[in-house]
């Protein structure tokens, strides 16, 4: 692919493990959540973020908020679910967006004026979708540029290095060859309003391979745990917790106990670098892998170390796995909608 027209956002994993792009909007530095998942593009609006906490309270705030010139929170609302059960309701907005080194004018965005749970449980984040399904009464931000871009096609890769916080980039309106190593290698779209393709394969560490999955996988990068159907999940999670307990040795077990009503599988943390590698086979043979190291599967926050794998609800149509943010790390993505397909690399090593 050619070099994009447009822009190019530095991004990393923050200490919370979400996947954020650096941006200005106003002139006003924030962070913001990459989301494949979603095309809603908002801010959190720091008058209604400070009226649930308190005065000063968008400084500790590690994506930010924005703050108006002029009179702010106009009709019409409207209220965004997401997958993980939590919703936000945005108003509509308009300013100048820097994105990288490029100004992009009269730009419209949401501010969030409400959220489900409170802002007080949950902090809000700012969003950048890049996701295909439309959001109601807004652009996605990928369709404002349309002009200035002249393509849809989108890169996005993660660099691994020492902190244990990637570093990467968003590349907007093209791809860059000179960050992968050829050729890429294309997984097909299975629809044409999400980034749903198919995985064939899954391998724990030097364990047997699963095949013949053949099941629908969703590249939702503002997801920050691999969500795994019922069916598969127990195994997963026998698989990864035998081969880690083989490793730690003298007859010891490594216990992931679950902890009912959080989703959550906890483990002594002196283990964690006992854990296995996944590898994750996309397309209907499983011909794509993708290595996941345990250092991004598995998480250390504030001396409680986890599991980033649950089950799917057993209330989805049909299966689904949900691929979040860590499977980017040491590859390089090309998304090409209009050509219903995404193309995987691995990252060149400089």
């Amino acid at each position: 692919m050619a070099k994009p027209a447009c822009c190019v956002l530095n991004q990393s994993v923050s200490p919370h493990y979400a996947l954020l792009g650096d941006i200005l909007v106003d002139g006003q530095r924030m962070h913001a959540l990459i989301d494949t998942g979603s095309s809603a593009l908002y801010f959190t609006w720091r008058d209604w973020y400070e009226r649930f906490t308190f005065k000063g309270a968008c400084d500790w705030l590690e994506t930010g908020c924005y703050v108006c010139s002029t009179p702010c929170g106009s009709d019409p609302v409207t209220r965004i679910s997401h997958a993980d059960q939590t919703a936000v309701s945005i108003s509509p907005r308009g300013g100048k967006l820097r994105l990288g080194s490029t100004d992009v004018d009269s730009i419209a965005f949401g501010l969030v004026v409400a959220q489900d749970p409170l802002p007080d449980l949950i902090p809000p984040v700012n969003s950048i979708g890049l996701g295909i399904i439309p959001t109601s009464n807004y652009q996605s931000l990928m369709d404002q540029l349309r002009g200035r871009l002249g393509s849809t096609t989108f890169a996005i890769y993660l660099k691994s290095n020492p902190s244990g916080r990637p570093l990467g980039e968003v590349i907007l309106g093209g791809g860059d060859p000179g960050k992968y190593v050829p050729p890429l290698r294309y997984v097909q779209l299975r629809s044409q309003q999400e980034y749903l393709v198919t995985i064939g394969t899954y391998q724990v560490g030097s364990g047997r391979k699963t095949i013949g999955i053949n099941q629908d996988a969703l590249i939702d990068t503002g997801t920050q745990g691999l969500i795994v159907p019922q069916f598969y999940v127990r195994g997963l999670l026998k698989d990864i917790t035998g081969q880690a307990s083989d490793a730690v040795g003298g007859g010891r077990r490594v216990e992931c106990t679950e902890i009912p009503g959080l989703s959550l599988c906890v483990f002594p943390c002196q283990h964690r670098s006992y854990f296995p590698p996944i590898e994750i086979g996309l397309s209907p043979y499983g011909d794509v892998p993708i290595t996941i190291s345990s250092s991004y599967y598995t998480r250390n926050l504030g001396g409680i170390c986890s599991l980033a794998i649950t089950a799917a609800p057993p209330t989805l149509d049909r299966p689904r796995w949900t691929l979040p943010d860590f499977l980017l790390v040491d590859k390089y993505f090309e998304f090409q909608p209009s050509q219903g397909r995404i193309g995987i690399a691995n990252l060149r090593s400089r």
